[in-house]
């Protein structure tokens, strides 16, 4: 996803002088985006219906790809905040996601950053090191992938709620929720949520926190790094070049 540019800095720099030149000019007056959030509804504004994400499924070249729009992912993210900060997430709060490359990866991350804070865990681990990052995290709520074909998710998943029963709620993706509604079927229930516009009505700070990313843990247990937002944005506006 871009971020609008105040100013375009290709072909700029081929001296020290040119260097010197740029840093006359504050960083926070070069784009306007205070969050990720913002970086996504502008780039709607700006692309609309253009393609943001495109999925394939199968990988093979006969396949007719799975495109979302600049649009259609902001109305997804705007949906998915407002489910969770319906569940009870806010600003300070985790959210974590043991998924595969799926649309609603995309859904969660930018979804969980406007709500409260998203929490990237990696499927491949263990119950024990998943459940030790989720408790470093605060995280209240998990979303996994539902019982596939050839993914042990789902099964690491419920040993992780079985070590942690504490979890508020687990929002599965392709599946349809048991376990007396603490188990809730992700797309059917962000779908009944409004897309337009975030209803908890927060205006995030660029120096809160949006996500947490933990190492490799290959020596030792994974430790978490926190980002916040103001770094995040600097991110996707310096990679443009």
């Amino acid at each position: 996803v871009r971020v609008r540019l105040m100013d375009n800095l290709k072909g700029k720099v081929s001296s020290v002088r040119d260097i010197e030149e740029i840093e006359t000019i504050p960083l926070e007056q070069r784009y306007p985006e205070k969050s990720t959030y913002d970086i996504i509804k502008n780039a709607a504004d700006l692309h609309g219906d253009q393609v943001a994400l495109r999925f394939l499924t199968d990988c093979t070249a006969e396949e007719t790809p799975f495109d979302i729009s600049y649009r259609d992912l902001l109305f997804k993210v705007n949906q998915t905040a407002n489910m969770f900060n319906d569940f009870g997430l806010g600003p300070g709060e985790a959210v974590s996601y043991l998924l595969p490359n799926v649309p609603e990866v995309q859904y969660t991350i930018w979804g969980g950053q406007a709500a409260g804070i998203v929490s990237a865990v990696n499927y491949l681990l263990r119950p024990e090191q998943i459940v030790e990052i989720l408790r470093a995290t605060n995280c209240r709520m998990l979303v996994a992938l539902a019982p596939t074909e050839g993914s042990d998710i789902w099964e690491k998943t419920e040993e992780v709620l079985r070590q942690m029963p504490e979890l508020d709620y687990i929002f599965q993706v392709g599946g349809t929720g048991e376990r007396d509604g603490k188990i809730i079927p992700f797309v059917e229930t962000m779908e009944t949520y409004p897309g337009d516009r975030l209803t908890s009505g927060r205006v995030i700070g660029e120096d809160e926190i949006c996500a947490y990313f933990h190492t490799g843990g290959t020596t030792g247990s994974p430790k978490v790094a926190q980002h916040i937002h103001r770094g995040e944005v600097y991110e996707a506006w310096a990679t443009q070049y």
